[in-house]
């Protein structure tokens, strides 16, 4: 393979028809290290350092990419490189849900970053644990104001004021 200009290979061992869900097969991973002689770089279904550090480890891969994990997780690098030890505390997830939401508007302008900053509120809401109707109701408004109150509002926990 090197010999046709091949650097590396990326692999996600998934079936198509599995989408983002499923369990990832490292042992077919493994079996595509064996067989080829240029790096495997094994990706899918890595949301934490330890499935990432249990995909390097099961499939022999040479390297793995967090992608989709990342996604209101960038803490997962300083995790996997052991410069962070603890999950983020609420206040950290949600002064980089609001950064996002800033660069967004920076770069798009209110009413488009609002439509785009819908596929980003799940990852966010997914890791507070936010209510339902907070859920709702970012993916439904049209003011970024109005998003910018309800995010802010999740920093504490359900119940403290």
């Amino acid at each position: 393979m090197q010999s046709l200009g091949v650097a590396a290979i990326g692999f996600h061992p998934r079936p198509a028809s599995a989408g983002h869900k499923g369990a990832p097969d490292y042992e077919l991973t493994r079996e595509l290290v064996e067989r080829i002689d240029v790096p495997v770089i094994v990706s899918g279904g890595l949301k934490s350092a330890e499935a990432a550090r249990r995909a390097h480890r099961e499939s022999g891969a040479d390297a793995v990419m967090i992608a989709r994990g990342s996604l209101g997780n960038p803490w997962v690098f300083e995790e996997l490189t052991g410069r962070r030890a603890e999950p983020p505390s609420r206040e950290e997830i949600v002064a980089e849900w609001l950064w996002v939401t800033d660069r967004a508007e920076e770069h798009m302008g209110g009413e488009r970053a609002q439509r785009y900053l819908r596929k980003f509120h799940p990852w966010y809401v997914e890791r507070l644990e936010a209510p339902k109707e907070v859920a709702d109701e970012l993916q439904r408004s049209a003011d970024l104001a109005r998003a910018r109150e309800l995010i802010a509002g999740l920093a504490a926990p359900a119940g403290v004021a």
